[in-house]
């Protein structure tokens, strides 16, 4: 009877790789074998928002109604300033000011024509017809065109619609109230103390009092809070120069502070009547104090 004898191999024994594993045995693969991910398979793709965040965004949407481009907008209010680095004129003010405009590269063109409209009304005191200085127009100009004013100075700064921010310096949006309103070092006119010295002189040589009729009644605000209006009685025609001195007596202030006449927004000139820069009888000023 013949009988198999195996022998060895010449070939040594190769273990099985994970490849044939899997392609030979029969038996199922453990799912166990397959780490599963530790985050989820929407994070691995660009563009999926993880579902928390969807979450947290819905949450933020849903906790306030007001969208997020609203800025708090309050109504528009004088901005008083001092000049103490520089001495400003009226040629170099207005000088500044159109350069600031024609230089302006951020944000959107029609918004600053927007904001330069609204400054020039208040620059110039208002148009035709207004009664508070162009306040109210300027507003108006602001609000049509979406422009917020989030603390009513302009000099803060304002924002679009779309909430881009523009800046604004000082001396854009007002007059310093220490303006020399004249390039001439010189003062052209009586000053002050001339005109208090002519009418004393007058009243001692027995010159005829001035009667009435040659006197106004002038009431200036202050700008330092006080309810009370100040109110004074000078010659027609007399500088604000004189005023301003009247209403310095009136209004017990002295040094260092001092006190400026504004009349529809612009620093009145102290070298000029009340009459010759368009002041209207029973007008109230705005005394501006400072120091």
């Amino acid at each position: 009877m013949g009988c198999c004898v195996s022998s060895p191999s010449p070939y040594p024994a190769q273990q099985a790789n994970s490849s044939s594993r899997a392609i030979n045995s029969s038996e199922p693969q453990s799912q166990a074998t397959f780490p599963r991910p530790s985050t989820p398979a929407s994070n691995l793709v660009p563009g999926i928002p993880h579902p928390s965040h969807i979450h947290s965004r819905r949450h933020r949407q849903h906790g306030s109604s007001r969208p997020l481009s609203y800025v708090l907008n309050r109504p528009l209010k004088p901005h008083v300033w001092r000049s103490d680095d520089r001495t400003w004129t009226r040629t170099e003010l207005d000088r500044e000011r159109v350069e600031f405009f024609d230089t302006r590269v951020t944000g959107r063109a029609e918004i600053w024509q927007v904001i330069h409209a609204a400054l020039e009304i208040l620059w110039n005191g208002g148009s035709d017809g207004d009664q508070d200085g162009g306040w109210a127009t300027a507003q108006q100009i602001l609000d049509a065109a979406g422009v917020t004013v989030p603390t009513g100075d302009m000099a803060s700064g304002v924002y679009d619609v779309f909430g881009a921010f523009y800046q604004l310096p000082e001396y854009i949006v007002s007059d310093p109230i220490n303006m020399i309103e004249s390039d001439q070092a010189e003062r052209s006119g009586p000053s002050s103390e001339d005109e208090e010295e002519l009418l004393r002189r007058g009243e001692e040589d027995g010159q005829k009092p001035l009667e009435p009729e040659d006197m106004m009644t002038v009431k200036a605000r202050r700008s330092d809070g006080q309810a009370q209006d100040l109110c004074i009685d000078v010659p027609k025609g007399c500088s604000v120069r004189l005023l301003i001195e009247r209403f310095t007596e009136e209004a017990k202030i002295s040094p260092p502070q001092g006190l400026k006449l504004a009349y529809l927004g612009r620093i009145l000139d102290p070298k000029r009547s009340l009459e010759s820069q368009g002041w209207r009888n029973e007008h109230v000023l705005n005394a501006l104090v400072f120091g």
